[in-house]
């Protein structure tokens, strides 16, 4: 296995794994399933997110209330996986990884296994034309969304709202609870940190 993929999943996906228990079998499925149309179209994650639970509420299934978190951990761990070069990462330390590091139950991880290996191609070159084509960002403004409540002189739990300006002229925003954007604050930090150490070593 290439020595950063466990390293990477941990990093990434493991402060996920707390929202394990709300899985279904069934949720899983959607979220592997939108977790591809994300990766095989253009379409913003805002919009996937409301075509999972609009798949859900159909079914008659419940969204959880980590709905959000469970998403990015499904993502995030088939993202990461197609970075790597076909045959880096075998099956079987692929299984050991989603069965002992992140908890998934073998049911879980026969499906992510089956979608990951049997269509690696068809993903790997969806995944770097979409990652291509995306638009990027040009303006970005945030907020602190902050509510009282009527009852009594309290704060309830503040939100925090990103607003982007895309370099064609969409717009997005995305509105994130406390705990989650401590966590984006964390990982952007790793990444700078990273991309310093990186800069520091002397070239040979």
């Amino acid at each position: 296995m290439s020595s950063t993929f466990r390293y990477n999943l941990l990093r990434s996906v493991k402060p996920y794994t707390p929202f394990v228990p709300q899985l279904s079998k069934s949720l899983l499925r959607v979220l592997i399933q939108v977790s591809v149309h994300f990766i095989e179209t253009k379409k913003s994650s805002s919009e996937v997110l409301s075509l999972a639970i609009n798949k859900l509420t159909n079914a008659g299934h419940k969204v959880p209330s980590n709905f959000c978190e469970l998403f990015t951990m499904v993502f995030l761990t088939m993202q990461i996986y197609l970075r790597y070069p076909k045959g880096a990462v075998k099956h079987h330390e692929l299984r050991n990884c989603l069965l002992d590091d992140l908890n998934f139950t073998e049911e879980y991880v026969d499906d992510i296994c089956k979608v990951l290996i049997n269509h690696r191609d068809v993903l790997c070159n969806n995944f770097s034309a979409t990652k291509m084509d995306r638009s990027k960002m040009s303006q970005f403004q945030w907020r602190i969304n902050i509510s009282l409540s009527l009852n009594s002189v309290q704060i309830n739990r503040p939100t925090i709202v990103l607003h982007f300006k895309l370099q064609n002229k969409e717009f997005r925003t995305l509105e994130l609870p406390l705990s989650m954007f401590q966590q984006v604050r964390y990982n952007i930090a790793l990444l700078l940190n990273e991309l310093q150490s990186l800069q520091s070593r002397a070239l040979y």
